[in-house]
């Protein structure tokens, strides 16, 4: 069964003792934010949140120009964007709320200067960064690595394995064009693909995690502030296609595989999405596909959202997630006040432990003595008891001297 954060286990953890109250609080977190954010969503229309565009700037290393599904993303008209095509610099990432990266040369690599500047960019806090590998087939694998890298520059603990996955049932037309599907959602993300069953994942990577040096399988395990998104039908299928073998995940291995998840920072309101697919680019993105294979992907074919859960991560990107944010910080200083109350709560009953432990040892030295004394009084009664005998004794050899000595006495004399 697929491993996800339920809300009902996040519920049961309210009912817990003191040792189990970091770990309620800590999933406790993104529940509050899911509410803060729904009812946001429900409430705010975008122009009420925002009154200057948000910056999202797509970088397509290696295209010529964006293809046509990032031109109709670009038509989102609430954003302000900027496609960079060659290597990215911080000056293109200036003022920008969140990045999109595709490796559209799939033999190109990010230099180390490109990291640094995305890593700069991101450690100053408030960001998403959308970050799309690809499978493992031979000509599309060397984007896994690339896509591995940056997550590792910028501190993720989100990661591609090295292999791909396939359905032979929720597919366009093939098994590697797996339409993945939202039912494995993470509670607390379910806002992400509101309007969304079924999204186009075209040959992706599967996605994993990476914590302590140690490769974890999301189909079994869970993460904290770690959140799986989309996943194949039952019918997922590990394939290898490429050296070298996967991390973690099994050739030949089936079930319902990761194939988009969330990581998000609430100390410094960052968001990562790590995706074994990119949104455009890369032969058909999960964003409209229908334009380019109506007869695979349109609504009367094989209907899918993709289109909805990007606009959906975008939204959260642009318009509520510094809002949510500024929330989810101040819930964790409230929970940083909480637990400097509890620890001085845990303080004060170890000094009330430790005096009741002094109390029973000085009860039971009373009872010590109260025994001594009852001791001392039996004996002391004996010995005034041993005492008025002697006494008795005493007077009564008395009176016979007294006797004899009056009868005695004179008998001596006429002798």
């Amino acid at each position: 069964m697929f491993a996800q954060n339920s809300c009902g286990r996040v519920l049961n953890n309210l009912y817990v003792s003191s040792d189990g109250r970091n770990n309620m609080k800590r999933k406790l977190i993104p529940v509050l934010i899911l509410t803060l954010l729904t009812l946001s969503v429900t409430i705010l229309p975008v122009s009420a949140v925002h009154h200057e565009k948000p910056v999202v700037v797509a970088h397509l290393k290696g295209a010529i120009e964006p293809d046509l599904q990032l031109k109709a993303m670009m038509n989102i008209s609430y954003i302000d964007w900027r496609a960079v095509l060659g290597d990215i610099s911080s000056s293109d990432l200036t003022d920008a709320t969140m990045l999109i990266m595709s490796l559209s040369d799939a033999l190109g690599a990010y230099t180390t200067a490109e990291l640094a500047a995305i890593d700069s960019w991101f450690s100053t806090g408030g960001k998403t960064i959308y970050v799309s590998a690809d499978s493992d087939f031979v000509t599309d694998h060397p984007r896994q690595p690339q896509a591995n890298a940056v997550l590792e520059a910028i501190g993720s603990r989100l990661r591609i394995d090295d292999c791909s996955v396939e359905d032979a049932v929720s597919n366009g037309g093939a098994p590697y064009r797996v339409i993945a599907v939202s039912t494995n959602v993470a509670p607390e993300m379910e806002f992400l693909v509101r309007g969304v069953e079924r999204g186009l994942f075209h040959g992706p990577g599967i996605v994993v995690g990476y914590e302590n040096g140690e490769y974890i399988d999301l189909s079994a395990e869970t993460m904290d502030n770690v959140y799986v998104i989309m996943t194949t039908t039952e019918n997922g299928l590990v394939v290898d296609g490429d050296p070298p073998v996967p991390n973690v995940m099994v050739a030949g291995a089936e079930g319902e595989f990761p194939v988009m998840a969330v990581e998000i920072d609430y100390e410094n309101g960052n968001t990562i999405v790590a995706a074994g697919e990119a949104p455009f680019d890369q032969y058909v993105g999960l964003y409209m596909p229908e334009m380019i294979r109506p007869d695979r992907y349109g609504p009367e074919a094989n209907a899918q959202q993709g289109q909805y859960l990007v606009e959906n991560i975008l939204k959260y990107a642009t318009v509520f997630n510094t809002k949510i944010m500024e929330q989810a910080e101040d819930i964790m200083n409230k929970d940083a006040e909480i637990s400097d109350l509890e620890s001085e709560i845990d303080s004060l009953e170890e000094e009330v432990t430790a005096r009741d432990t002094t109390i029973d040892e000085l009860e039971g030295q009373v009872s010590s003595l109260e025994t001594e004394v009852s001791n001392l009084e039996a004996d002391l009664e004996a010995a005034q008891s041993s005492a008025s005998t002697m006494q008795l004794a005493a007077v009564a050899a008395l009176v016979i001297g007294v006797v004899v000595g009056y009868f005695v006495g004179p008998m001596i004399k006429k002798q």
